[in-house]
């Protein structure tokens, strides 16, 4: 606090694209094609056979809503490799499925490895290298749909699972591991782990959830760029749907356009919302995650990273989010125009409705109700309503200061000799708040390195993984499983009962 002007030029000399970009790249990634390669048999498994499964699963178009086949595929896997299998809350809209050592009604604390079964389209085929369902397998990389999001992490679950079961067969163990491939995680929760977390929890008797969320790259720490870094996320930012709907009668004719119409009125009011600048805000989690970057630098950069939150500092940050707005995913809620539409119509007619979508990713401390109100204020315009489609729960860090964080971090650091591991925000959603509603300890990781190039790639075209990859991200939860006997198993949740 004592610099001024001549320090904060110095700052943002330092404060590049680079380290703002790769730390945002930190949060939002998924895999690396690495360059290691491991034994598959340390899992027990035929490599060739299981990449081939793999494959296989890939090849299923497991679309939001259309998850069965994915799952009846899991299912016979698991029942093949020896693991208990039990569909959970399988309706004609629901299905979920649990591969475990033991079955679920010995109501034993349990180590879920969380995933999902369903991808998203891929409405844009024909920039693909090869059809997204294919599931190609070239010199270097498989090519599909779900390959990243989040098939792989399922299958490296089960790797690991296989791989301790092998160890573990004639032990009767105090705690359970089930991987847990629920559904419709893209579409917002509601069909899987939501229900689960509302009706199956005391079969499933979470005792920590190892979920989607971080993973490591490099350059990122400015003075080592070769530093790889893994992050595991602790917290997440809370996902809210909004639905903006204005509604009143004017002029019908486009011939005669009135100085007030809906569509009109719409678009100013959303101009007027996109105008507003989100408030900085350093909460806890993002606290510690500078801090421990800042550790990694040393020196006075890595003092000034650790001292971001400072309002010093503020007028960087805000320069710096302004020139590179992803650096803001961290610091800021958002919210970000997905579509608008009116009801059909002729080209000459005026509407007298406009609805709009809001895609709101809210920090974990931030109060819903409040931020609506903000919303509404934003826009300007009193005959707007608002109305929420979609919210995820929202919910308070689990600790890195727990065994079940730390045994973790190390596995990662002995797979990736050299390598650091830091708790972190993750600024996107997934299924982990359901879990860590609760107060289970629920962790977002898929221990891999990764690229700018594969980040692109979820959600996008080419879609890809290198097995090289996935043997060392199925490495990591193989020797973290190893280490869990070493752990003392904990209920969060009282069973009632056997059924």
């Amino acid at each position: 606090m004592v610099e001024t002007l001549k320090t904060q030029t110095k700052i943002s000399t330092w404060l590049n694209f680079r380290v703002a970009v790769a730390f945002l790249v930190l949060n939002f990634s998924f895999f690396h094609f690495g360059k290691s390669q491991i034994n598959s048999a340390v899992f027990g498994l035929d490599s060739a056979q299981f990449q081939n499964e793999f494959i296989n699963y890939l090849k299923i178009r497991s679309i939001s809503g259309s998850e069965f086949q994915a799952a009846l595929y899991l299912k016979s896997l698991g029942i093949q490799y020896g693991l208990q299998a039990e569909c959970l809350n399988c309706t004609d809209t629901s299905v979920n499925i649990a591969l475990s050592l033991y079955p679920l009604s010995s109501k034993k604390p349990n180590l879920i490895l969380l995933s999902h079964l369903d991808v998203v389209a891929a409405i844009d085929s024909a920039e693909w290298r090869f059809h997204p369902f294919s599931a190609t397998r070239t010199d270097s990389d498989i090519v599909a749909r779900g390959a990243l999001d989040a098939k792989g992490l399922t299958f490296m679950h089960l790797a690991g699972l296989i791989g301790f079961k092998s160890k573990m067969f004639a032990a009767d163990l105090p705690f359970n591991v089930t991987l847990l491939a629920v559904c419709g995680e893209e579409t917002g929760g509601f069909r899987g782990a939501k229900v689960l977390v509302e009706k199956y929890m005391d079969r499933l008797m979470p005792w920590a959830v190892y979920g989607e969320g971080g993973s490591g790259i490099s350059e990122i720490v400015p003075s080592f760029p070769k530093q790889q870094v893994f992050g595991i996320s602790v917290a997440e930012k809370v996902n809210l749907w909004l639905r903006l709907d204005l509604k009143f009668n004017s002029f019908g004719h486009g011939a005669a356009p009135p100085s007030s119409y809906v569509n009109k009125d719409m678009m100013k009011a959303l101009h007027k919302l996109s105008q507003v600048e989100g408030r900085i805000e350093f909460q806890t989690t993002t606290k510690r995650m500078f801090r421990a970057l800042g550790e990694m630098e040393g020196g006075f950069q890595g003092w000034i990273i650790k001292h971001l939150h400072w309002k010093i500092f503020r007028p960087i940050v805000h320069k710096f989010i302004d020139k590179n707005p992803v650096f803001g995913a961290v610091l800021q809620n958002t919210a970000v125009l997905t579509n608008m539409f009116n009801p059909p119509g002729p080209p000459n007619q005026i509407s007298n409705r406009a609805t709009a979508f809001l895609d709101c990713r809210l920090l974990p401390e931030t109060k819903i109700k409040k931020f609506i109100r903000d919303i509404k204020y934003g826009l300007i315009e009193p005959r707007f309503k608002v109305s929420i489609i979609n919210e995820c729960p929202s919910a308070d860090e689990s600790s890195p200061d727990l065994f079940e964080y730390q045994y973790f971090a190390k596995a990662i650091e002995e797979t990736f000799p050299g390598a650091k591991t830091a708790p972190i925000l993750f600024p996107a959603s997934s299924d982990n708040n359901y879990f860590r509603q609760f107060g289970i300890p629920t962790y977002g990781i898929t221990p891999v390195l990764m690229n700018r190039s594969d980040l692109e790639s979820i959600h996008g075209p080419n879609e890809r993984i290198k097995m090289v990859d996935f043997w060392k991200g199925a490495e990591v939860f193989g020797r973290f499983l190893d280490y869990a006997p070493k752990m003392i198993p904990k209920n969060y949740i009282q069973p009632i009962g056997n059924h």
